[in-house]
């Protein structure tokens, strides 16, 4: 019984690094608003508009240290967050 409560807590720990990227010594999280994603990673290295009608959903992208990450905007808001090893179609 221990090993499903220990077994638990490790998959929460790792569904909880899924939901921010670092950049440098600061965080974005989900529910960061734009304003804040400007202020500690700078302007984005791409924007694309996920549907042209609703340009209020769109996903910023970085590039960081080998890594790209996506960071998706609705509403002003982080809702997701994509942090993965760049590969050499990402150039």
């Amino acid at each position: 019984m221990k090993a499903v409560w220990l077994l638990a807590g490790l998959l929460s720990c790792l569904d909880a690094t899924a939901q921010s990227a670092r950049f440098g010594s600061r965080m974005i999280s989900i529910g960061d608003d734009a304003d804040r994603v400007r202020d500690v990673a700078g302007s984005p290295e791409k924007t694309e508009a996920i549907d042209p009608d609703n340009p209020a959903l769109s996903v910023w992208t970085y590039r960081r240290k080998g890594r790209v990450i996506d960071l998706w905007i609705a509403g002003g808001k982080v809702v997701r967050v994509d942090d993965r090893k760049a590969e050499a179609s990402d150039s």
